[in-house]
C-alpha cells in the first residue's frame, strides 16, 4: 500500500502539530510508542508532550517485558515501568528501529503489532528511513511523518 503526500513543511514544531493532528482526527486516546534505546525514547517523550492529555508507553526496541509508562511532571515527561498497557488505539513506530546498526528486525515489530492490534500505526522518522530500510512497504502504516533536517553550524571568527 502507497501513502500519499498531504503537506510539507520545515521544522519539528510541524512534526509535532501535523501529529497532534492526526491524534485527534483519528478519535486516539492510547498512544504505544516504539523506538531503539537511547535515540528515540527523547522523542518519544517530546511527541507524547504533544499528545500530554492521552495515555502514553514506550516501549524500548519492541520488548514487552520493558514497558514503561510516560507521565507528565514537574521536570517536563519522565517514564515509570509498568506491567503490561492497559490499551492501545496507535501505536507510533520511531525510525531508529529500522536503522541498521541498531537490529531491530521488522518481523519482530510485525508481531508486536499484532499484538497490541492498533487501529493506527504512525511513523515517525528522519531522512527517509523507512522508505530507505523499506520498511514502508513492510509495515501496513496509516501515516508517516519524515523529517529532514538541515543542519549549520557557526562559530566566532578569530
Amino acid at each position: 500500500m502507497s501513502l500519499k503526500l498531504l503537506k510539507e513543511e520545515e521544522g519539528l514544531s510541524p512534526m509535532l502539530r501535523e501529529f497532534r493532528s492526526i491524534v485527534d482526527k483519528e478519535s486516539i486516546n492510547s498512544v504505544v510508542f516504539i523506538g531503539s534505546v537511547g535515540v528515540c525514547q527523547p522523542f518519544a517523550e517530546l511527541f507524547y508532550y504533544a499528545i500530554r492529555d492521552k495515555d502514553g508507553y514506550f516501549i524500548p526496541n519492541g520488548d514487552l517485558s520493558k514497558v514503561k509508562k510516560l507521565i507528565v511532571d514537574d521536570s517536563g515527561v519522565s517514564m515509570k515501568k509498568i506491567e503490561e498497557i492497559q490499551n492501545t488505539d496507535a501505536v507510533v513506530l520511531f525510525g531508529g528501529l529500522a536503522m541498521p546498526r541498531y537490529g531491530v528486525d521488522v518481523e519482530k515489530i510485525k508481531n508486536v503489532l499484532n499484538l497490541l492490534s492498533p487501529k493506527c500505526v504512525i511513523g515517525i522518522c528522519f531522512m527517509s528511513i523507512f522508505q530507505k530500510s523499506k520498511w514502508d512497504k513492510k509495515i501496513n502504516f496509516n501515516y508517516l511523518i519524515d523529517g529532514h533536517i538541515k543542519v549549520k553550524v557557526y562559530a566566532k571568527e578569530k
